[in-house]
């Protein structure tokens, strides 16, 4: 197969990210950009020097494609996805997925319809911290996982940015533009959620996405429990990861440390950021190049479309339970 033709659609920060890692992917080449705003078609054109479009339909009625990656406002996925697999191209999908579980099958279907790959871009895996605990929980260093605790919290704030995520009904809820990521790495790590309890609290009605204190305990199949801590309300902050198991243990505090203890006498030890990082590809590299990969082998997505759906249906279980103050069972009615 020749270079995958990519055309990215949505020439914010999040998707020059990614086409920054894609063109030094063997077998990709940025090909065109999508974008309603005039300034940042403009500057992806200068950029890369490739033609830019208004829309996707233009796009699609005047380009030669393979792929898209769609890094749009959230509530745009479902239907930027669907016209793209509709027209036979390839799609990355950044995350969330999409707003509801509905619209993630929706999309879903549609690719699988169209003989499309379908990727989602939940890059937290994919980074060295998060890398390593899961390589170590699947290698058996922590036995059998009892128990998580994940927190990634900051200060309260009004705003973010002035930008469109500040627009409720285009991000659907910090859940959906924030914790989804850690949603993803539990699932990774302790398997198939079976029930969640959740509570999120609004600090400022005047900022409904952002000044939020979630927790949300998840139950998962094989009996460990999660606890996750999330939002924007606590002037302290932390970004920490805590697994048990029934034969050690891990803890690390994002790009700062990573340390473990045994419960069985293996050698306990303690790394620092660097040294863990030290060999890790990139995670916006990997997230792209594995999805440019299972195009040009015609291998299944590493991060398909099932993935993202399961991290929104736990993100909406968890606002469910929060507002009728009840635990809700999974799969979603």
């Amino acid at each position: 197969m020749s270079d995958v033709r990519v055309a990215l659609v949505g020439c914010g920060g999040m998707g020059k990210s990614l086409v920054g890692q894609l063109v030094t992917v063997p077998g990709a080449v940025i090909a065109a950009g999508v974008d309603p705003q005039e300034s940042a078609r403009q500057a992806f054109a200068e950029l890369y020097g490739v033609p830019t479009y208004e829309s996707l339909d233009q796009l699609l009625g005047a380009a030669d494609v393979d792929a898209v990656i769609v890094a749009t406002p959230n509530s745009t996925h479902a239907s930027n996805v669907i016209t793209a697999a509709r027209a036979g191209k390839h799609v990355f999908c950044e995350k969330p997925m999409a707003l509801t579980v509905a619209d993630c099958q929706a999309m879903i279907d549609a690719c699988a319809q169209a003989g499309v790959k379908l990727q989602i871009g939940q890059v937290l895996r994919y980074l060295p911290d998060f890398t390593k605990a899961i390589a170590m929980v699947r290698k058996g260093d922590l036995g059998q996982l009892v128990h998580g605790a994940i927190s990634r919290y900051s200060a309260p704030r009004e705003n973010w940015n002035q930008t469109w995520r500040d627009d409720r009904s285009l991000v659907g809820h910090h859940l959906f533009e924030v914790s989804v990521h850690e949603l993803d790495f539990a699932r990774c790590v302790f398997g198939k959620p079976v029930a969640v309890s959740g509570w999120d609290v609004n600090l400022n009605p005047d900022s409904p996405l952002w000044s939020q204190a979630i927790t949300g305990v998840i139950e998962f199949e094989g009996g460990a429990i999660c606890v996750i801590t999330e939002g924007m309300f606590n002037p302290f902050g932390r970004t920490e990861v805590e697994l048990c198991g029934t034969e050690g243990a891990v803890r690390f505090h994002w790009g700062k440390d990573f340390a473990y203890k045994s419960l069985t006498g293996r050698p306990d030890f303690e790394l620092t950021g660097s040294q863990v990082a030290e060999g890790v590809e990139n995670g916006v590299r990997r997230e792209v190049r594995e999805w440019i990969e299972a195009i040009v082998n015609d291998t299944p997505p590493t991060i398909p479309g099932e993935e993202g759906k399961a991290n929104i249906e736990l993100a909406a279980a968890i606002l469910a339970s929060s507002e009728r103050r009840e635990r809700i069972t999974l799969p979603l009615e």
